[in-house]
């Protein structure tokens, strides 16, 4: 099992390097050398050093000591090491995977899975894919590669800032045309057919393309080689990209941060703009691809020569002249296959393996040049045979479309090899001296691996021998089996008899849950009738009582007697208006006459009606009877509270339960006035649905009550 991205073998080849005493040799020497180059450089501790200065003194310590007896033994032990942890983990995958590839494949997995994660985590050791020279790439080292290579943070945060602040301009302004030309293009090039029909593919080019015309900024339109240019990064980016779908925006983003980060990368004849710098780049690289052929394809120099020879000159030729039609042929055959990178000439598998020595040469100056001069000379080397069918320039272009695609890797790997490996090894190495080397078992001048080749062979065993091993390895899978049967039925008859268990378990439960709802029910009855009966002798008692009043009222209004006012016109009356008082005389003014009291007078009591004192009487008792039955109704102090309390949330619950019912039956709320604007039917309807199912709620309700101990 790996961790953090290293296979179980790396990390265990670690652990067991790091414990050797060639490693401590190792790190002994390699300390004296940093501490030598720290006191030439009047340095007292090493981590006084900014990182990139720790980084050059490490690489020239290791440099100082290359070669060295502490090295080379260091270099033998991490060989063995690796040798021996790969090997078994690739045997333990084949005897526990059962896997279909063979122990090579299973070895050459294991090494791409352990590279990948070293170039995950130090992505500067890049350079050691050098290594991979003349070798198409497998499709997950090829993405790593390109993604490392084309790397360009920059330019990838510039387009999702933009994305994601104004997607507008992500669109260029001949949207709908890119779109066009992408979709002919995947549909029509023959070269293309593993993507043909993806719809993924078909969304990602036109998103870049279309990014990139609008980060042009130029009212031209996209030339048409730049359609062609995006068709590699489409095809290795596939495997990340649905085909019924758009490709995710993370893909988008790599796709833009590579494609932008090539497209300036190119050298100026690949450009090809029409400048005259560009011109005398591409008649350079066109003279380099002519030298090329004289050296090795001298057939193929003539042939082209003779296509392109005029009439005139056929007379009178120099080796000047034949050389310059050369380099004339040359250019029209070289500049639509250069300008687009091979994209079209060459099938998809070996157009990957041209790019794939590209994209790892992007870092060496003159390597690109170098190699692709090397392939537009191998490949009209190659079709030298059908070149010297072609009776015109025209028909060359024809053919080189129509034959190119023909060629094979092992075509150009021979050619390579046999002719320009050494030069472009040469050119990749150069500078590539570091710390850590590249273990190739195959070149190295210590012993290869042998490990993965040198097992021990299992013993010869006869005929007999292999049946009766075979019948008892076929007994004990059958006894296991039998075992593993019978542990799985013991299981399932206890899972069942657990099951039942528990069913008769909730069944008792229940049973008892019904008795005491019943009982509860019972009691509740028995309460509800009494009640019923003490209210109906109440009401009788009041109906009586009432009779009774009403009976004393009629008896007092039958015993009524009129009474009669005082008269004005009686005798006392009359007398009193008729006498008059005498004057006072002159003695009666000096004698203080005799104060008389006086009272101030009486109104008299008002003569109390039977009939009205008896409808008072039957007045006050109905009002001291409503009082009652309004103490009765809504009680006093404490119980009116928890009285009123509950009143309010039976309405509440009632509201509730009407919205409920609406919704129930309606599937929403009524709006007000709609159901008085039904028909008497319809409202009859609609109000029975809704009671019952009010109904049925509120019994639920009192079943759970009920069931929670609550009265």
């Amino acid at each position: 099992m790996a961790a953090k991205g290293y296979p179980k073998w790396l990390l265990d080849s670690k652990e067991g390097i790091n414990s050797t005493k060639e490693w401590n040799a190792f790190l002994h020497e390699l300390h004296d050398a940093i501490q030598q180059q720290l006191t030439e450089s009047h340095v007292q501790y090493f981590s006084d050093l900014s990182e990139a200065e720790k980084e050059l003194f490490i690489q020239r310590a290791t440099k100082a000591i290359d070669g060295g007896t502490a090295y080379s033994s260091l270099y033998k032990k991490v060989s063995l090491i690796l040798d021996q942890n790969m090997n078994e983990d690739v045997s333990r995958a084949l005897l526990e995977d059962a896997p279909f590839g063979t122990k090579s494949d299973l070895i050459v997995e294991c090494a791409e899975e352990g590279s990948l994660s070293l170039l995950k985590k130090w992505p500067d050791m890049k350079t050691k894919l050098h290594h991979c020279l003349n070798q198409p790439l497998t499709v997950q080292i090829r993405q790593l590669a390109w993604k490392l290579y084309l790397s360009n943070t920059k330019v990838r945060k510039q387009y999702i800032d933009l994305l994601n602040t104004d997607p507008r301009r992500c669109i260029s302004q001949y949207d709908y045309e890119i779109t066009q030309k992408c979709e002919q293009l995947l549909s029509s090039e023959r070269t293309f057919s593993d993507l043909r029909g993806s719809s993924g593919v078909f969304f990602g080019m036109k998103a870049v393309l279309s990014y990139y015309h609008a980060k042009q900024g130029t009212p031209a339109r996209l030339r048409d080689v730049d359609h062609l240019l995006i068709v590699p990064f489409m095809q290795v980016s596939s495997p990340a990209i649905p085909r019924k779908d758009p490709p995710s925006g993370r893909v988008v983003a790599e796709l833009v941060e590579e494609f932008f980060t090539y497209m300036e990368s190119r050298p100026g004849f690949v450009v090809d703009s029409g400048s005259d710098t560009h011109n005398e780049e591409m008649n350079g690289f066109v003279d380099k691809v002519a030298r090329l052929l004289q050296e090795h394809y001298p057939d193929a120099t003539k042939i082209i020569v003779s296509k392109f020879v005029p009439s005139k000159e056929k007379i009178v030729k120099t080796d000047t002249g034949s050389h310059q039609i050369l380099l004339d042929g040359l250019v029209k055959l070289v500049r639509p296959m250069i300008r687009s990178m091979f994209v079209g000439y060459h099938r998809m598998d070996t157009l990957l393996y041209v790019w794939d020595q590209y994209v790892i040469g992007l870092d060496t100056p003159g390597f690109n040049v170098e190699w692709l001069s090397i392939v537009t000379a191998i490949t009209l080397g190659l079709l030298k045979e059908h070149l010297n069918a072609c009776t015109s320039p025209n028909t060359l272009e024809i053919m080189l479309k129509q034959e190119a695609p023909k060629l094979t890797i092992q075509q150009f790997q021979y050619e390579v090899k046999k002719h320009h490996y050494q030069k472009l090894g040469a050119m990749l190495h150069q500078d590539s001296k570091a710390a850590m080397p590249v273990l190739d078992p195959t070149q190295a001048i210590h012993p290869p691996w042998r490990h993965w080749y040198n097992d021990v062979i299992p013993p010869y065993t006869k005929p007999q021998d292999r049946r009766r091993a075979r019948e008892e390895r076929e007994a004990e899978r059958e006894r296991l089996s039998q075992q593993r049967k019978s542990a799985e039925h013991h299981k399932k008859e206890i899972v069942d008899k657990t099951r039942r268990e528990e069913e008769e378990e909730n069944m008792k439960r229940a049973a008892e849950d019904r008795d005491r709802v019943e009982q509860e029910r019972m009691a509740l009855e028995d309460q509800l009738a009494e009640e019923r009966r003490r209210r109906k002798e109440e009401e009788k008692r009041n109906r009586e009582e009432k009779e009774r009043l009403m009976m004393e009222i009629n008896l007092l209004k039958s015993q009524r007697q009129p009474s009669r006012g005082p008269s004005t016109y009686s005798i006392s009356s009359n007398i009193s208006r008729i006498l008059v008082a005498p004057p006072p005389s002159m003695a009666s003014g000096s004698v203080v006459p005799t104060v008389v009291p006086t009272h101030e007078p009486r109104t008299p009591t008002p003569e109390t009606d039977p009939y009205q004192q008896a409808e008072n009487g039957v007045k006050d008792f109905m009002i001291k009877v409503a009082a009652a039955m309004n103490r009765i109704a809504h009680a006093e102090g404490t119980e009116k509270e928890v009285l009123d309390k509950e009143t309010d949330g039976f309405l509440h619950r009632n509201v509730r339960d009407i919205k409920n019912a609406q919704m129930e039956i309606f599937g929403r709320k009524l709006e007000p006035g709609e159901f008085d604007s039904m028909s008497p039917t319809k409202q009859q309807q609609t109000s029975e649905q809704m009671m019952d199912l009010i109904q049925q709620w509120r019994e639920e309700r009192r079943e759970q009550e009920l069931k929670s101990g609550k009265r």
